[in-house]
C-alpha cells in the first residue's frame, strides 16, 4: 500500500518539475469561444448572424473605370461618410447633407452645369444629357464647375481636376432621375456614386411649367418712374372666405437678366412667388405665383409710393395663366367724392371687380384697398379727394356708403355718395 502511494506522488512531482522549465503562452482572448461550445443558458449560445455592411464607393480618378452602382447615391464628402439628398435648380445639381432644425447644409457638392440656349433663352440642362470628364480635362463649357463645401473645411471650387460620369434623365413629376460617379482631387478623397431622383426646383429665369400648375405668371412693364423707385407685385386670393395677399418688392436693376436682382416668397407653399427685376428701359419685371388653389385672384403691380394697376383673373384647376401688366407712373388721374354735409370718416378705394361678381365683404375690400391702391382720404365738409391713381374702374366706400367710378389719366372724376332715399 505504501509503495503504491509513493509511486503516485513521485509521478506527480516529476510532472510538476517538467512544467517549471518554461512558461506557456496564454490562450488568445477568444480561445474559449473558438474551442468550447457554449453551455446551455450562455447568452452567447445563439450569437446574431453577421451582417455585411457594403463598403462605400471607391475613389477612382480614372473615369474609364467608373462603374456606377445601382444603389442610391452615397459616398464621402470632405472626409465624412454621407447618404445625401439630391436637388436640381436651374443649371445646378446639388448633393447635400442637412443638419439641425431648422435644417442647414452641413456638407455639399454642387455641380454647375452649363445651360443650353433655345431661342436665346437658357434652358436647364435636365433633358437626357450626359457628361464624361477625365481628370486631365481643361476647364471649359463642357466641364461642369464643382463646388465642395465641408463642415469646417471651407468652400472649394474645382473648375477641373476631377473625374466625373454623370447621366441626367428627363424631368417628370417634379423629379429628375440620374446616375453619378464623381471623384474629386482633394486630400479627403471626396467621392459620390450611385443613382438618384433629384427634386427639381426651377431657376428664377425659367418660366413655370406643368409641375407648377395652377399658376399665374407674366411680365410687368413700368415706365415714368424714378430710377431709384421700387416696384411691388401682389397676388391676392379669394379662394376662401375673405382675402389673403402675398407681395414681392424689388428695385429696378440695369444688369443683364441673368445677373438681375430677384426675390422669392415661399412662406406659403401654395403661393410660392418670384419676382425678377426689370431694367426700367426695355426689359420688364418677371413675376410668378405657382401651385395656387383654383379660384378668383387679383394680380396687381405698382410703384412704391405711387400708382398701381391690376387684373382680376379666375384660375382653374391645372390652369396656366400668363398676364401682362403695364403701368406709366406719369399718367394718373384722380377722383373727388361728395357726401351729405353731416358725413364724416374716411374714404377708401379698391379695384372694382366685374359687375357679375358678388360684392366683397368688408374685410376683403379693405385688404385690397390697402394692398393695391394704398390711398384714402378724410371727409371734410362733405368732400374727399384722392389723387395719383392709375386709370381704371374703382370701388369707393365710406362706411356703409358704396359706389363706383372710372378714373381717366389727366382728369379728376366726380362721384356723389349718399344714403338711399327712404320710400
Amino acid at each position: 500500500m505504501s509503495r503504491t502511494i509513493f509511486g503516485a506522488a513521485l509521478g506527480l512531482s516529476l510532472a510538476l518539475a517538467c512544467g517549471c522549465g518554461s512558461k506557456s503562452e496564454p490562450p488568445p482572448p477568444n480561445a474559449k469561444a473558438e474551442t468550447e461550445a457554449p453551455s446551455a443558458g450562455d447568452p452567447n449560445a445563439n450569437p446574431p448572424p453577421k451582417v455585411d455592411v457594403p463598403a462605400g464607393p471607391a475613389w477612382e480618378m480614372d473615369q474609364s473605370k467608373h462603374a456606377i452602382p445601382s444603389a442610391p447615391v452615397r459616398g464621402r464628402i470632405a472626409g465624412a461618410d454621407v447618404t445625401p439628398e439630391v436637388g436640381v435648380e436651374g443649371d445646378e445639381l446639388t448633393f447635400r447633407v442637412l443638419k439641425g432644425a431648422p435644417p442647414t447644409v452641413e456638407r455639399s457638392v454642387k455641380l454647375k452645369l452649363a445651360p443650353m440656349l433655345v431661342a436665346g433663352q437658357p434652358v436647364p440642362p435636365v433633358q437626357g444629357r450626359e457628361w464624361k470628364v477625365k481628370f486631365d480635362a481643361l476647364a471649359g463649357p463642357d466641364v461642369p464647375e464643382v463646388w465642395r463645401d465641408g463642415a469646417g473645411k471651407g468652400l472649394r471650387l474645382y473648375p477641373s481636376g476631377y473625374a466625373l460620369t454623370l447621366e441626367l434623365g428627363t424631368r417628370k413629376g417634379g423629379k429628375v432621375p440620374g446616375k453619378i460617379y464623381l471623384s474629386l482631387g482633394d486630400d479627403e478623397k471626396t467621392v459620390l456614386a450611385g443613382t438618384f431622383e433629384a427634386t427639381y426646383s426651377r431657376s428664377r429665369l425659367e418660366r413655370p411649367g406643368p409641375d407648377d400648375a395652377p399658376y399665374i405668371s407674366g411680365d410687368v412693364t413700368v415706365t415714368g418712374a424714378k430710377p431709384d423707385a421700387e416696384v411691388r407685385v401682389t397676388c391676392t386670393a379669394f379662394t376662401a372666405p375673405g382675402a389673403s395677399s402675398r407681395e414681392l418688392q424689388i428695385p429696378f436693376d440695369p444688369a443683364p437678366l441673368e445677373q438681375a436682382r430677384w426675390t422669392r416668397d415661399e412662406s406659403d407653399k401654395l403661393r410660392a412667388g418670384t419676382l425678377v427685376a426689370g431694367d426700367g428701359k426695355g426689359r420688364p419685371f418677371r413675376f410668378e405665383y405657382v401651385k395656387l388653389p383654383p379660384g378668383r385672384y387679383l394680380i396687381s403691380a405698382g410703384v412704391v409710393g405711387g400708382p398701381a394697376t391690376w387684373k382680376w383673373v379666375d384660375v382653374p384647376a391645372n390652369g396656366a395663366l400668363t398676364e401682362t401688366l403695364t403701368l406709366d407712373a406719369t399718367k394718373t388721374g384722380g377722383v373727388e367724392v361728395s357726401f351729405p354735409p353731416d358725413a364724416n370718416g374716411k374714404v377708401f378705394l379698391a379695384p372694382a371687380d366685374a359687375p357679375d361678381k358678388p360684392a366683397l365683404d368688408v374685410g376683403a375690400f379693405h385688404e385690397i384697398a390697402f394692398r393695391v391702391v394704398r390711398r384714402d382720404a378724410d371727409i371734410v365738409v362733405g368732400k374727399a379727394a384722392l389723387k395719383d391713381l392709375a386709370p381704371g374702374k374703382y370701388e369707393v366706400r365710406a362706411g356703409d356708403l358704396r359706389g363706383f367710378v372710372d378714373v381717366v389719366a389727366g382728369k379728376t372724376a366726380e362721384l356723389a355718395l349718399a344714403p338711399p332715399k327712404k320710400p
